[in-house]
């Protein structure tokens, strides 16, 4: 049961927050059936470049097509420049100390925040989401209210790197496509689409990479304007183009060097906090509309709502439509912004930042104000020559983190290896829970700008398997500061992977000196001494990591395969089960308590256990060896040949040469029976 009621304590000047949220229908009016949505996310979208809003460095001609039909609300701000965040603020309509979405990859979207696709699908709208990256996955929540929820294949990701992580815009419109004409129609739907293609490393397929050869950013921002355009053609050419709402928005921007910053997730300048939006209601929005007016990604649910008929009281956002119209909004519209980036990571200060009027006020260790009206890049700091401007704009801010702390739930959730592996192989990092600053340190991002694109550097080539060039970057990193939690475990794992055991060893032993600890920490250093054969000091380290974490999945399955070799085969069941607990699709766990159960003698278990390692993943083929090995040491023949020709369906030469020999041989064998 959704709770549908926010703190009065939340009720503050510039802020629309719902005291009720509207009731369901279970019976649509027609009205409500006339009218689809579609909703599309650019993630990593600037501003300033789409053409529609002056800009000379790109042609986006689709979404200028867009704006020429609709209303461009040219000075939009996001809240986070984060993916995950940002588009949870987007559904939602509220920002992250209050929907508790703080980062990438250890924070999930709780079930009792309410979204738009839970409310649209209360009100009878058929719903589906197509995502275009692992870090959108249903795991971290927006699944929420959505009937399908379309991502990548990501259970076959293996590792840092692969392109299975992310996908091209074509396939996330391919998949749209195929479910928009598989419709039987009668009800309204809402369709969320999110194009990841602008995020880096930006590398725009042909022909955007020929046409910007000097700016491959450009390249991606004009093939993800192609994806829109076939999109709205799409719609279009069924005819659905004149009953569908269309809004576009970006979940945050791009340093592109601005600040010091080549990428975004550090600081909160409008390079990466002005994001374009633009909405398009037939028949509704005048045509070539600018609005001007300070607005917000949490504005553009309840403007939505708005328009469609529904109460607009949603969230902390506050419906656009009386700007759209000419008209003034009730209240102030204030912009609030935030990275806890900093200090989940890297033990430096977290930013907050107010826009109101003509003014923007960072507070950091070195506060910054800018104005805004004359100049948009934010290079003159303007915190000493108007230190009354300064100081009113700090004390909102107060006033407003005050009133949003009451709540405040920390959304984490573990995240195995596996979660971290494909988070890492787009750039994030991955678990927010390293014991970093709690944000009361005097270390400002800005004056660490150096340091930070070294740490962006050794960061890429990690993402890229390239671990020996990430250990050149990282440990000059380390060298020059020893307080930076996530370093230590990027170090370490990078030697791990290269199986320089003995200096991962001495990394994390060295974070642990430096007073860094986590789980996740000692789990990996398990993992270390476990491929060292040191079982002792491997189960040291993974009950270790269980005390600090008792949910931490790798560590209860390390510590499985340490009593799997061990041959403690009740301990391995325990622990295998425990993380089958925590993550029921968690497949290697589910193989692992099969191989224990078998070794074990216990057979008829090991064969359930395996059946339901393949159904978890019936698309990866070693699965299906293992559970042919298994059948045919039980005797049944048929089925055990069944099995091996599944994998050999399954599988390539290139990548299974091994299990497809054993399974060769197996066939050959069982067919001369």
């Amino acid at each position: 049961m959704k709770n549908w009621n926010f703190p009065s304590a939340l009720v503050f000047v510039g802020l629309f927050l719902c005291t009720a949220q509207p009731v369901f229908s279970a019976n649509p009016s027609a009205a409500e059936k006339k009218t689809n949505v579609l909703l599309i996310t650019l993630d990593t979208m600037r501003a300033d470049y789409l053409s529609c809003s002056g800009s000379k460095k790109v042609h986006t001609p689709h979404l200028d097509r867009l704006a020429e039909r609709g209303v461009n609300f040219t000075r939009a701000r996001t809240s986070v420049p984060l993916t995950l965040p940002a588009h949870a603020s987007i559904m939602t309509g509220n920002y992250p100390p209050v929907h508790g979405v703080r980062d990438n990859g250890a924070f999930r979207l709780p079930e009792e925040q309410l979204t738009l696709a839970e409310l649209l699908r209360g009100r009878g709208y058929e719903t589906a989401a197509f995502i275009g990256a692992f870090v959108l996955d249903r795991q971290f929540g927006l699944a929420q209210g959505f009937d399908h929820f379309y991502g990548g294949d990501w259970s076959t990701i293996s590792g840092p790197g692969d392109p299975s992580a992310e996908r091209r815009g074509d396939a996330v419109f391919d998949d749209y496509s195929i479910w928009i004409s598989s419709r039987a129609g009668g009800r309204p739907f809402f369709a969320w689409v999110h194009l990841y293609d602008p995020h880096a490393p930006h590398n725009p397929p042909e022909p955007f990479r020929k046409k910007y050869p000097d700016n491959p950013y450009a390249g991606e921002v004009a093939y993800t304007d192609a994806v829109v355009g076939k999109i709205v053609g799409d719609l279009e050419s069924r005819k659905l183009l004149d009953s569908t709402l269309i809004a576009v928005v970006g979940d945050h921007g791009e340093g592109l060097g601005e600040h010091g910053e080549r990428t975004h997730s550090l600081l909160i300048y409008n390079s990466t906090i002005h994001v374009p939006m633009l909405l398009h209601v037939p028949g509704r929005t005048p045509s070539g509309k600018k609005v001007e007016d300070l607005t917000r990604t949490i504005d553009l649910a309840p403007t939505i709502l708005d328009y469609l008929g529904l109460p607009p009281t949603f969230g902390q956002g506050a419906s656009l439509r009386p700007v759209v119209e000419g008209k003034q909004l009730d209240v102030e519209n204030l912009a609030y912004s935030e990275s806890l980036y900093p200090s989940l990571n890297l033990g430096w200060s977290e930013l907050r930042a107010l826009e109101a009027g003509d003014h923007r006020f960072i507070l950091a260790p070195r506060s910054e104000l800018y104005d805004i009206s004359k100049d948009a890049a934010e290079r003159t700091n303007l915190i000493e020559s108007h230190p009354k401007t300064g100081d009113a704009l700090e004390s909102r801010l107060l006033e407003l983190m005050e009133a949003m702390q009451s709540s405040v739930g920390r959304a984490g959730q573990t995240v195995d290896s596996q979660t971290a592996e494909m988070l890492r192989s787009l750039g994030y990092i991955s678990d927010s829970r390293s014991p970093a600053s709690s944000g009361s340190s005097a270390v400002d991002p800005k004056d660490k700008l150096e340091l930070w694109r070294d740490i962006e550097l050794g960061l890429h080539f990690f993402s890229q398997k390239n671990f020996s060039r990430a250990l050149e970057v990282l440990t000059k990193v380390l060298a020059n500061d020893k307080h930076i939690p996530i370093i230590y475990g990027h170090v370490g794992w990078s030697h791990t992977q290269l199986g320089q055991y003995g200096d991962a060893e001495r990394t994390y032993l060295e974070a642990f000196e430096h007073g860094i600890e986590s789980a996740e920490l000692r789990a990996n250093l398990g993992l270390v001494y476990y491929r060292q054969g040191n079982f002792v000091k491997a189960e040291k380290e993974l009950r270790m990591a269980l005390n600090l974490d008792e949910a931490s999945i790798d560590a209860h399955y390390r510590l499985a395969d340490v009593y799997r070799a061990t041959k403690n085969y009740p301990k391995a069941v325990e622990h295998y089960r425990r993380v089958l607990e925590i993550d029921p699709k968690y497949v290697y766990a589910a193989n692992g308590m099969a191989m224990a159960l078998a070794m074990s003698g216990k057979n008829e278990e090991a064969l359930i256990a395996f059946r339901s390692a393949v159904e978890l993943a019936p698309e990866m083929a070693p699965g299906y060896l293992n559970l042919a090995i298994h059948l045919e040491r039980m005797k049944r023949y048929p089925e055990a040949l069944a099995a091996y020709e599944k994998l050999m369906d399954l599988s390539s030469e290139g990548g299974f040469a091994r299990e497809r020999g054993i399974a060769s041989a197996a066939i050959r064998r069982l067919q001369a029976r």
